[in-house]
């Protein structure tokens, strides 16, 4: 099932037209997909910005064109057996911020198409390298030539591409055979549902357990109170001074806005003392 398989069982489970996902799942994984219903469409953006964890179990001494165990086999080696310690001190190398090449077979777009229908017509060159973050990379079991690890990571970060290049690294050539997302923001497996589980939520009217306000979702986004006067200002986007209250001197970047009486209004930049708005919503979140 792909991503987009899951919003469309969404809208007809919830009979809802406008739902949206962040971050793509790979047809492979399972997990955590974040869903955008209604209005919250309108923060996808922002919430898939958002620190994702990983589990994933990669198979060594075999290599495939699109990184995984669906792909075609391009090659199998017969190379040493790595030590154990010899993986843990090579994935080191690869925590922090490292260039990673973006799979093939991937959404990243070339000139405006998808890297994988170029791939599918054998028309694709490599992606370009770019800057991604790995916060932490843990070896989690090891039984060759099987791998387990869990990764957190930034926005951007392809595991099938992280265990490739490890792969690469130890000689051996890799591909991964699981992957399960089991966060994405502050939203985790344990807080998740599946499809079978909303559907009967809807049949019992308790679908509302299953859902996150706006406000809540945005929870871990800095919060400014604005007083009445700056907070009518925003709901027509315009710009206002940072009130001077603890806490924000200094700050920058993205903020969440509330009224007085702790509505949601918009969120905002906040640079050299003066917010922006950059979503304004029309009513308190």
């Amino acid at each position: 099932m792909t991503s987009h398989d899951v919003v469309q069982h969404v809208r007809r489970i919830l009979k809802e037209r406008r739902i949206g996902h962040t971050g793509t799942l790979d047809p492979l994984a399972t997990g955590v997909l974040v869903l955008c219903i209604g209005q919250a469409t309108r923060i996808a953006q922002y919430l898939e910005a958002g620190e994702k964890e990983y589990e994933a179990v990669m198979r060594l001494g075999i290599t495939t064109d699109t990184l995984d165990s669906d792909g075609r086999i391009l090659e199998i080696k017969s190379s040493p057996v790595p030590e154990r310690d010899s993986i843990v001190s090579l994935m080191r190398l690869f925590t922090g911020t490292i260039m990673q090449r973006p799979p093939a077979f991937s959404a990243v777009k070339i000139t405006g198409i998808p890297s994988y229908k170029l791939a599918r017509q054998g028309k694709t060159e490599p992606n370009k390298p770019r800057a991604v973050t790995i916060k932490a990379l843990e070896l989690k079991a090891y039984e060759y030539p099987f791998v387990s690890i869990t990764v957190t990571c930034s926005k951007g970060v392809y595991i099938r591409s992280l265990c490739a290049d490890l792969g690469d690294a130890l000689g051996t050539g890799a591909h991964i055979t699981k992957l399960r997302r089991t966060r994405s923001g502050r939203f985790s497996i344990a807080n998740a549902v599946t499809l079978e589980d909303l559907s009967g939520m809807v049949e019992a009217g308790t679908e509302a357990q299953a859902v996150a306000t706006i406000a809540d979702a945005l929870e871990d986004v800095p919060q400014i109170l604005l007083a009445e006067a700056e907070s009518a200002r925003v709901t027509h986007g315009s710009k206002v001074s940072c009130p001077d209250e603890p806490g924000t001197g200094g700050r920058s970047g993205l903020v969440r806005l509330h009224d007085p009486l702790g509505r949601l209004l918009a969120l905002a930049r906040l640079e050299g003392g003066i917010i922006r708005p950059e979503l304004v919503f029309s009513t308190g979140s």
